[in-house]
């Protein structure tokens, strides 16, 4: 019976650490995206996805204190069969514009990064750059 406790701790704590990562598994009916932020001086970043090349949707990611977003940011928007009308992700393509502290106006926003996407899965995209060489988005 003790052998059985400390398995079912061990497999508690296991559960909960796999529950803690940044891009888990997501769930069967939606697939996640992680942006790790590598631009300095990005306080928000908003995104515009397709499917198949045609505007789908938008949404945006900001720090809940208002700090400055890092690559330790937890950005991971969800993409749900739902949102997407049931639609087959495989033409899925996203791009970001970030934006700095007291700006109005994006300081750019990159080209339309293609995620040949599936449901449960989670992809990592990198987004570097700055104003004036211009925003990269990088699929991983």
């Amino acid at each position: 019976m003790r052998g059985m406790k400390k398995s079912l701790c061990f497999l508690g704590a296991c559960l909960l650490c796999l529950g803690l990562t940044s891009c888990a598994a997501a769930e069967q009916d939606a697939f996640q995206v992680q942006i790790i932020c590598k631009s300095s001086g990005i306080q928000q970043i908003f995104w515009s996805c397709y499917l198949d090349g045609v505007f789908y949707g938008s949404g945006g990611m900001a720090d809940l204190d208002g700090e400055e977003l890092t690559a330790e940011s937890e950005l991971v928007p969800c993409f749900s069969r739902a949102y997407l009308d049931g639609a087959d992700p495989i033409g899925f393509s996203i791009d970001f514009s970030p934006y700095a502290e007291g700006r109005t106006t994006p300081l750019g926003t990159t080209d339309q990064v293609s995620i040949p996407a599936q449901y449960g899965a989670c992809y990592t995209v990198i987004l570097s750059g700055d104003e004036a060489t211009g925003f990269q988005a990088e699929l991983q």
